[in-house]
């Protein structure tokens, strides 16, 4: 089987953590996450990856290179965020003669390939899309099902109020090939926005496949905390993940270091605490569900809730930062700051010692 990963998007709700680099590259428990999609395809049998990219995107063809790391061959096709998702893919449809997978490569899950592929080929419709429930059904593509798990209904994004389903698409989709002939070439156009809601009005039989599996997509600085701790929690099933580490309770805390990270003095966890290679912590320091990422050096005192330091990143001593703070790479923070709740700081933001930021009230 044919597998087309789509790794364009710019990750633009991620910034600033995503201005060096494209959202499949962000380090989930130090390993970029396009590795855990590939980890995941080592479970079916794939013959050929055709990988879609664009933005910073020699950064992740050096990193995956011919595939053979994984055990894959991939292939790349760039100059793809100008055609939408259904555009892009229609690039590389004539290389592929039968049904192929469509995956996300900057999500989290672990939903059944497996099973997936079988209900597709079982219902023989052109299109299956994955489906998963969240809470806020207004930030995805929303459907209804019948009966027989076809599609009655799809809306990309609708309001909250308008919302019929908790049921949404989950970016992962088995494609007859023959669907592409109704995708207009060299023009903007979406699966979720164009080609489903077309494909339904033309009464053409599209099916649900709904897992109960996790699934994140990673979209927020919020729900990438949020993935983490869930891989701490059993909840995500992650091979990186110490085994011993995967069950904890609401109260027990896990620290998770990479290579050669140096912590002085004592340390207070409350949660969480994932940090990259070569960091550096000083003494009596307390973080509260964050992520640091490679190379970074917190000082003494330092408070970090719920926060999410980039890599190469200055915090100076007696400094706080607060809830859904994001430091993007190489910041520097002086000694004595407090930075307020969910204030973003640029790539290479440089504040003085005593700097105060409250956030728009």
């Amino acid at each position: 089987m044919d597998v087309v990963v789509m790794a364009a998007g710019r990750g633009t709700r991620l910034l600033p953590l995503t201005v060096t680099r494209p959202k499949p590259m962000i380090p989930f428990f130090n390993i970029p996450l396009v590795d855990y999609l590939f980890h995941e395809l080592s479970r079916i049998k794939v013959d050929r990856v055709f990988m879609l990219v664009d933005y910073l995107q020699e950064a992740l063809m050096k990193h995956c290179g011919d595939g053979s790391k994984y055990g894959l061959q991939i292939g790349y096709y760039t100059n793809n965020e100008p055609f939408g998702t259904a555009g892009a893919c229609k690039k590389v449809v004539s290389e592929i003669d039968d049904q192929f997978l469509v995956l996300s490569a900057d999500v989290v899950t672990n939903i059944d390939l497996k099973a997936f592929i079988d209900f597709h080929n079982n219902k023989g419709g052109p299109v299956t899309i994955a489906l998963s429930q969240v809470d806020n059904p207004s930030q995805y593509g929303v459907a209804l099902l019948d009966g027989e798990k076809r599609i009655e209904r799809f809306v990309e994004k609708p309001r909250p109020e308008e919302a019929f389903s908790n049921t949404v698409n989950a970016g992962m989709y088995m494609m007859d090939p023959a669907v592409f002939k109704q995708v207009p070439g060299g023009t903007t156009f979406d699966f979720s926005r164009d080609l489903f809601p077309r494909m339904l009005a033309g009464g053409e039989k599209l099916f649900g496949f709904e897992f109960k599996e996790y699934w994140n997509d990673l979209g927020l600085p919020s729900t990438y905390l949020a993935a983490s701790e869930d891989a701490l929690k059993g909840k995500l099933r992650v091979h990186t993940v110490h085994p011993r580490g995967t069950h904890f309770s609401s109260g027990e805390r896990a620290l998770i270091s990479g290579r050669n990270c140096i912590i002085h003095g004592s340390l207070h966890v409350d949660g969480f605490a994932v940090m990259g290679n070569n960091v550096e912590i000083g003494k009596n320091v307390e973080i509260s569900r964050s992520i640091i990422w490679d190379g970074s050096k917190i000082g003494d005192n330092v408070k970090l809730k719920e926060t999410i330091v980039g890599e190469g990143c200055i915090i100076g001593p007696n400094s706080t930062l607060e809830t859904g703070c994001v430091a993007g790479d190489h910041c520097s923070v002086g000694e004595d700051s407090k930075i307020g709740m969910n204030i973003k700081l640029w790539y290479g933001s440089r504040l003085g010692p005593g700097t105060i930021m409250i956030p728009d009230q």
